[in-house]
């Protein structure tokens, strides 16, 4: 796992048929139980950022069953309200690929960087805010 490259997107979390890669509810943290892992390669297909790679092996004894923390991130919080949704990381690269589409050109860039439910009431609210149709 290339830690530098993972934006903690979770593909491989939902594309893990087997539960060997999970989530942390309480924080943005990848976990890998390696009693669980197949070797199936489906983690390695599915993510965006080519952060996994597949190291075969068999590992014996309890620490198999326990979770190791693959990698873990800041939580990004909302610029309105402040709660964390996302990463830092994502959040930036996200904003940085979006920064030329028009869509998000202006005081719609600040979006980017809301939770979805200050995301909607922003919308409604803006007075300078107007919706075009993508060309």
């Amino acid at each position: 796992m290339d830690a530098s490259r993972c934006t903690l997107c979770l593909s491989c979390v939902g594309a893990c048929p087997s539960g060997a890669l999970a989530d942390n509810p309480e924080a943005p943290q990848l976990r890998f139980i390696e009693k669980n892992c197949v070797q199936c390669g489906l983690c390695v297909k599915t993510c965006p950022e080519d952060a996994i790679r597949l190291e075969p092996r068999l590992l014996w004894g309890a620490k198999r069953n326990d979770p190791q923390v693959l990698n873990e991130a800041q939580p990004w919080r909302c610029v309105r309200c402040g709660k964390p949704f996302g990463t830092v990381q994502a959040i930036e690269q996200i904003a940085a690929k979006l920064a030329s589409h028009p869509a998000f050109s202006g005081a719609a860039a600040e979006r980017l960087k809301m939770c979805s439910d200050c995301r909607v009431i922003d919308m409604h609210t803006r007075a300078d805010s107007t919706i075009h149709d993508l060309p």
